[in-house]
């Protein structure tokens, strides 16, 4: 696969700041037939271009931004939220008396919206700042392997702007995708793909599109009419259709469990410039970006798919089997979005009941579970030669199919301590045979000001017991 920090990605478009409140909702006002919500968590990421750019930075990518926003609170904001994104540069053109484009989503806990509320910066100073931003490109440009055109219909995005940005990426042999929402496919011609949803696609052709025939004609006819390296729709649980100037492709939904469709599209965006920046094929960023798609979708609000997570996925392997540094990245977003991370850890050597019935309680603990996994060595270090009895990536991949288990990392080390540290749960969890001050990393839980909890094991289930009901079984059966 690529090599994701290699890749410098510029995106261009329209930026906005995505603000949450979260509460509890128990009751309904006495003044008006509306929830009552108490607020509990306050949390910003990046929105719009800058949820692309996040998306970017995600995989592992250099990237810049580059956008328009104004002089107020909501810039810093903004600016925080890419810096915590891990988005390395920001060329934003603040415009006095303009305010930055910012969306306050109400939730319940579940993230069940309850009301949004807009904010919308003078699209007369959006346009200023992207003649700015066009006079700006040699340097924008200079070093870049792929460009993103995120286009909001904000007013950053002028027609001399996205002119200008893809004939200088046709001069210097760089990508330049363009996710458009201008009705008017025409000023995005000459670019490299273009990524409308179907809705999007429909109104460009004026006809209703409704099977892979007649998508995939409309595929072909806008990539020849745009003149286009590469036409992709996106169609939601219908997968993607990519037209290029050798053949048509059809790609299936990579879903498993639908969670939040929010921010998908930015994820295919994000992806396609990823693998086309490092050099991909076009078909194989397409998969790419369908497999990241199912990956985001999966977990409630605008979800950043990281790229060690895509790896796995595209091996074959669960989106929830991670590596420390992707974990650790995971939970530090769940925090953020104010929700609390339950770790446990053991050897799951032989899934069994009892295993199931303590993940499901310690689940409850908290908003997320995540599982430190003794890898092969490390268990034979802690039980002897002949364990694990099933291999590590096997043992991986049943944890990550439990409903109630959000990531998995297999660790070599003997004790979980190192993954703790990374990881920083506010719930650590051991079965009942463990002492509360006995438990490895309870200290450093307990710093941050998090608990540790004990949970009864199940009578008579461990895979000791069973292993040795199994031998006495295939001792009975050579004895008869």
């Amino acid at each position: 696969m690529i090599d994701w920090s290699s890749v410098r990605a510029l995106v261009l478009g329209d930026v906005m700041l995505d603000r949450y409140l979260e509460g509890d909702v128990n009751r309904i006002s006495p003044e008006a037939p509306v929830p009552v919500v108490r607020l509990t968590h306050e949390w910003y990421r990046p929105g719009g271009a800058g949820n692309v750019a996040a998306s970017l930075a995600g995989l592992g990518c250099r990237t810049t931004l580059a956008g328009a926003a104004g002089e107020d609170p909501e810039v810093d904001r903004l600016r925080r939220a890419l810096f915590d994104a891990g988005v390395a540069d920001c060329a934003l053109v603040e415009r006095p008396g303009s305010r930055t484009i910012c969306k306050t989503r109400v939730v319940s806990h579940g993230h069940h919206q309850l009301l949004r509320l807009d904010q919308d910066g003078g699209r007369d100073d959006f346009r200023a700042a992207g003649d700015d931003l066009r006079r700006r490109l040699p340097e924008l440009l200079a070093d870049q392997d792929v460009v993103v055109l995120s286009d909001y219909d904000k007013g950053t995005l002028t027609p001399g702007l996205v002119r200008a940005t893809i004939e200088a990426c046709r001069e210097r042999a760089i990508p330049c995708i363009v996710d458009p929402k201008q009705l008017d496919f025409r000023v995005y011609s000459g670019a490299t793909l273009l990524t409308p949803n179907l809705l999007e696609a429909r109104r460009a052709v004026g006809r209703s599109l409704d099977d892979d025939e007649s998508v995939g004609e409309a595929c072909a006819e806008l990539r020849v009419t745009l003149d286009l390296d590469a036409m992709l729709i996106t169609r939601g649980a219908d997968g993607m259709t990519l037209a290029t100037g050798c053949a048509l492709h059809h790609f299936p939904a990579e879903v498993r469990q639908v969670a939040d469709v929010t921010g998908a599209g930015d994820t295919v965006a994000a992806v396609l410039a990823a693998c086309l920046g490092g050099g991909l094929p076009v078909d194989q960023a397409c998969r790419a970006a369908s497999v990241a798609a199912g990956i985001a979708v999966g977990h409630p609000g605008c979800y950043v798919v990281q790229g060690a997570e895509l790896d796995w996925a595209l091996r074959g392997c669960s989106p929830k089997v991670r590596s420390i540094e992707a974990a650790a990245r995971w939970a530090a977003g769940q925090r953020r979005a104010g929700r609390s991370i339950v770790f446990t850890n053991g050897c799951f050597d032989i899934l069994h009941a009892g295993h199931l019935t303590c993940l499901e309680q310690a689940r409850r603990l908290g908003d997320a579970l995540i599982i430190g996994l003794n890898s092969d060595a490390s268990v034979r270090g802690l039980k002897g030669p002949e364990r694990p009895v099933v291999h590590e990536n096997h043992r991986a991949a049943l944890l990550a199919g439990l409903a109630c288990v959000d990531g998995v990392v297999v660790f070599d080390e003997p004790t979980p301590e190192r993954l703790i540290r990374a990881i920083e749960p506010d719930v650590l969890v051991k079965g009942g045979d463990y002492a509360v001050d006995g438990i490895v990393g309870a200290e450093i839980v307990r710093a941050r000001g998090g608990r540790v909890v004990t949970i009864p094991l199940v009578p008579g289930l461990s895979t000791t017991s069973i292993l040795a009901a199994s031998r006495a079984a295939e001792n009975r059966r050579a004895a008869s």
